[in-house]
């Protein structure tokens, strides 16, 4: 998944990790499908997250010039 589609599953624009976390928290209840959701959009919006914290991760162990 490409980062700029991860975003917008999750409505984000930066990369804050607490707003992705909010989002990703609501995203994911809404579509769980023991409420009535859809398994495959919750697994889109679990991705997404899973494709920002990569970002992230990879981010923060970039060597600084």
């Amino acid at each position: 998944m490409e980062l700029d589609e991860a975003k917008k599953i999750l409505d984000v624009e930066r990369l804050e990790m607490e707003e992705i976390k909010k989002k990703y928290e609501k995203l994911f209840e809404v579509n769980d499908p023991k409420n009535g959701g859809s398994f495959y959009l919750q697994s889109k919006v679990f991705r997404a997250k899973e494709r920002i914290e990569l970002e992230l991760k990879k981010n923060q162990s970039a060597p600084s010039n």
